[in-house]
């Protein structure tokens, strides 16, 4: 299946207390979760429909349950697994809240499309899902140190939030849609000093750890953005339990940009931390 739509995705993550709870529950047991956070909102998003018909509706809510499992379950193709098609297939059995608003006339103008928020009822969905021995992947996720290099007609040189609010969002919307937290760092004087904008995709990867080893991260993403035309291609680098993977993008949207580097980084952490219904612990 393959989901089309703007989605606007409302997730929100908790820091320190997510981590107290990751010790309550145990899961320190694995010395890789050293520093994570609690990502609230994974079962609910927004996403725009074309109308309020049941149509677009019964449409939207299957666009919505899709995203919301690529976030959740650990497979290279949730498409492909037998127990997610059928629930797509009676998606509107598995709401819990669902609403629509308006949308703001300068996005789009003269037109029926409505913002749907769509809660789907976490506890039945992953009962399903367990059921079926489908790997899920918790709501305690570590979190990712990111160095970017922004590629465009002002230049090559390191994101800065600030100056790049386009970026900013788009970032923020790719940490948001695959549940993945993310930290930048601070490109201080001192960071500066120590790192060149040539090592953050360079075939030696020790400086960059190196450097990284002050945020205390158990997984660090090394990127280039570049913009050719009217699209942005991304280069990525994730560095995670002594492993690299290495990935590289179609020219895409920027938010698609973003959403593509990302996924890669999902595709790494939910294979190690995903837990399948007969173990109890991450492997």
């Amino acid at each position: 299946m393959h989901c089309q739509g703007r989605l606007v995705v409302n997730v929100f993550m908790k820091g320190k207390s997510g981590f107290l709870r990751l010790c309550l529950w145990g899961l320190l047991c694995n010395s890789q979760l050293t520093e994570a956070v609690e990502v609230i909102g994974l079962y609910e998003i927004e996403l725009i429909a074309n109308s309020q018909s049941a149509e677009d509706r019964t449409q939207a809510i299957k666009q919505a349950m899709y995203a919301v499992l690529s976030r959740v379950l650990v497979s290279e193709d949730i498409s492909k697994i037998p127990v997610v098609q059928q629930a797509l297939n009676s998606a509107q059995n598995y709401v819990k809240q669902s609403q629509f608003s308006l949308i703001s006339a300068d996005e789009l103008p003269d037109t029926d499309a409505r913002l749907l928020r769509v809660q789907f009822d976490e506890d039945q969905l992953m009962e399903v899902m367990r059921k079926s021995q489908v790997g899920i992947w918790s709501e305690i996720r570590p979190e990712t140190l990111v160095w970017l290099v922004v590629d465009d007609e002002e230049g090559r040189r390191f994101y800065n939030a600030d100056s790049m609010p386009e970026l900013e969002s788009a970032l923020a919307f790719a940490s948001k849609i695959k549940g993945v937290p993310m930290i930048f760092p601070m490109l201080d004087l001192e960071e500066q000093q120590k790192i060149s904008l040539s090592e953050v995709l360079g075939a030696d990867s020790r400086n960059l750890l190196a450097v990284s080893a002050r945020y205390e991260v158990t997984s660090v993403m090394a990127g280039r953005i570049a913009k050719k035309g009217n699209c942005w291609q991304g280069e990525w680098a994730f560095y995670f339990d002594g492993k690299i993977k290495q990935w590289s993008g179609a020219c895409l949207p920027l938010k698609a940009a973003a959403v593509a580097g990302v996924q890669g980084a999902y595709d790494v952490l939910s294979n190690y931390y995903g837990v399948k219904p007969e173990t109890s612990a991450p492997h």
